[in-house]
């Protein structure tokens, strides 16, 4: 069965990532912990690699830094051959984090619109049209598209902000437990939308408990 990703068309031959040397720490409440050291990753596009650690704290930390988020201790991260840099454009790297952040005041398409907008895509008929394919390939009925977030259930809003963090296809999806707040059919859904998004030569690593998104995996980098 071929499965539709949704959203944006395939676009052109993508280099991947390479993170070498990263440096992670903790530096939270007074701690003072180094969460990964001489950390190599490489992600060559349409791979996916999962990332496990002994807490889901270690491994958020390690996600928001490869994408760019956190500054690492030291090391260096590259998407498409370039340096990554801090808050880089959503072209290049796409996340999702475990708090989803949407925007509860406006609707399911506008957050998609808002990260798109970020990017400066195409025109507003355009953008929302890919919008709403992203919706629909993640099973969002049309009921929901213009629904305001804060009515949504949380299984929907987590679609929401995973839609939102593969509308864009960027080159580097970075995704923290995408799954979590969601039924087993739905799980099976993302996992086959992410393998479709894969074969367009995005490059994929998260963090999760599901088994059926873990054994799609390329590859796993286990922490501590």
């Amino acid at each position: 069965m071929r499965t539709s990703a949704g959203g944006a068309p395939p676009t052109a031959a993508r280099g991947g990532a390479e993170v070498r040397g990263l440096q992670v720490r903790d530096t939270s409440s007074g701690s003072d912990r180094d969460i990964a050291t001489d950390l190599d990753v490489d992600l060559r596009p349409g791979q996916r690699i999962g990332v496990v650690g002994p807490s889901s704290a270690d491994v958020t930390a390690v996600l928001s830094t490869v994408a760019g988020l956190r500054p690492p201790v030291s090391g260096t991260i590259t998407v498409d051959g370039q340096w990554l840099g801090a808050e880089p454009s959503p072209l290049r790297v796409g996340y999702l984090g475990q708090d989803h952040r949407l925007i509860g005041t406006l609707t399911a398409v506008e957050n998609l619109l808002v990260s798109m907008l970020a990017a400066r895509q195409p025109g507003s008929r355009e953008s929302a049209r890919r919008a709403e394919e992203q919706l629909e390939a993640l099973a969002l009925a049309p009921a929901t598209w213009h629904n305001l977030v804060e009515q949504l259930s949380g299984g929907q809003q987590q679609r929401v902000a995973l839609g939102r963090a593969l509308v864009l296809r960027s080159s580097l999806l970075v995704l923290d437990h995408p799954t979590s707040e969601l039924d087993p059919d739905s799980v099976v859904l993302v996992d086959e939308v992410l393998g479709a998004i894969q074969n367009e030569g995005c490059a994929v690593l998260l963090a999760s408990t599901d088994d059926v998104l873990l054994e799609r995996c390329d590859a796993l980098v286990t922490l501590g």
